[in-house]
């Protein structure tokens, strides 16, 4: 009896955690459907193209200043909850300190590539102090530590209002295209000022310090995640780069209208992953029959969505496209029914971290990827000169399969979850049943 009710106030706070992630990301979604598209078509496929151009190449060092922790900081503070002041502390110091020296790098990154395109180089400019803005993140760690993911949706949907009233202001004063730019560091100052406050607020007990030995833990268990993320980054963003390099800023931003149609329906599977991990991730040392059951489950669900959702977008993406962003962007058609399917394969690998670091395989993840970053190049290469932007949406797909399903069998331990992923679909049934008794409860 005491167990059944341990576990449904697990499940409450599990569901009520994804819920206000989910609503989060939904009242984003809106905003991005109309602020966003309203946007893209008064800037034009060039200078849409121009703005994505840049936030490419700041990707690479956003990847660098998380220094990997997301997948690892929270498993060390379940295990070591004395410790969590220290390596909270000592995050938030590694975080900025890497956010200012990566502000440099990205602006002699742009210079090189585009000598002479004044315009690019001030555009990455307004964007690039979101690198260190973006470092309050660390404190959203703890509130995903504790379920508490409330706070940060909330902060997150008050900072995207206040750029949605600044962006129509835009619209209607028919800024230029720099201020359009600036749009995402205002979002991370405000969004990183409430979510520091409610921090305060919620645990003001909790004191941050800064310990090198705590420092050093912490990036040798994550190293293996940073240079993995760059790989991934890699292989996501390269090709808006090689777009740009091949074709034109035009044809990056018809390609990016593609890509961020297919990414709107991410925030489902990506909050159930975030509430999922640290659940997840204690019943590895209680019950492990159980934490394998959860994390099929977890998998299945992320399937039929992709595959609801690849269908769904695959008939309606020109109406949606038309729609959303007007006849001039009409040749992101064939891109979006092809990348709307590779989002699916992304979020399955989303979904691996938890393994990943439940069974401390941690080193295998910069295999498969670098794996899947050379595939992506390879073909970009290829497919961009020959079949422009839809080649580089077939590369992308490719790419995904291959680091989600492909990469792992090169890895004897790794290859396991093959085999744990294609046996969930026998959790069909229960999942199902789970499913049914939760909407039941809630009428």
């Amino acid at each position: 009896m005491k167990q059944n009710k341990e576990e449904k106030s697990v499940a409450k706070k599990f569901i009520g955690n994804s819920g206000w992630m989910i609503g989060q990301q939904l009242y984003n979604m809106i905003l991005q459907l109309v602020v966003g598209s309203l946007s893209a078509r008064y800037l034009g496929p060039s200078n849409y193209g121009l703005i994505n151009y840049g936030a490419s190449i700041i990707s690479f060092f956003l990847i660098i200043c998380r220094l990997g922790l997301d997948s690892v900081i929270i498993n060390e503070m379940i295990k070591r909850p004395e410790k969590r002041g220290s390596y909270l502390g000592s995050a938030l110091v590694m975080r900025c300190s890497t956010s200012v020296a990566s502000l440099f790098c990205i602006m002699a990154i742009v210079r090189v590539l585009e000598p002479n395109n004044t315009v690019l180089h001030v555009i990455t400019l307004l964007q690039a102090f979101a690198v260190i803005l973006q470092s309050y993140e660390v404190f959203t760690y703890w509130f995903q530590l504790n379920l508490k993911m409330k706070y940060v949706s909330i902060a997150t949907m008050i900072a995207q209002t206040v750029v949605g009233v600044w962006r129509i202001m835009l619209l209607a004063t028919k800024a230029s295209v720099y201020f359009f730019a600036f749009s995402s560091s205002i979002q991370y100052l405000v969004c990183g000022g409430v979510v520091i406050y409610c921090f305060r607020r919620e645990h003001n007990s909790l004191k941050l310090s800064y310990s090198k030995d705590d420092a050093t833990y912490l990036i040798r268990g994550s190293y293996h995640f940073i240079i993995s993320g760059l790989a991934v980054t890699f292989y996501s963003q390269i090709d808006k780069i090689m777009i740009g390099k091949f074709l034109d800023s035009s044809e990056v931003g018809i390609y990016t209208a593609a890509a961020t149609i297919a990414a709107l329906w991410e925030f489902v599977p990506n909050a159930l992953i975030n509430s999922a991990r640290p659940l997840i991730i204690e019943l590895r040392e209680k019950d492990y029959n159980k934490y394998l059951k959860r994390f099929q489950q977890l998998l299945l669900a992320i399937t039929i969505l992709s595959v609801v959702v690849g269908v769904v977008v695959t008939v309606l993406g020109k109406i949606a496209i038309l729609i959303l962003y007007g006849k001039q962007y009409l040749e992101a058609t064939a891109p979006l029914g092809i990348l709307i399917w590779a989002t699916g394969f992304a979020m399955i690998g989303t979904a691996r971290g938890i393994w990943i670091v439940a069974e401390g395989f941690n080193k295998y993840t910069k295999y498969y990827v670098f794996i899947g970053a050379a595939v992506n190049f390879a073909l970009n290469l290829l497919f961009i000169p020959t079949l422009g932007i839809t080649g580089a949406s077939v590369t992308t797909l490719i790419s995904q399969i291959t680091v989600a399903f492909i990469s792992p069998l090169f890895f004897k331990k790794a290859r396991q979850f093959d085999a744990i992923y294609f046996g969930a679909f026998s959790q069909y049934r229960e999942l199902l049943e789970m499913t049914k008794n939760f909407l039941k409860s809630k009428r």
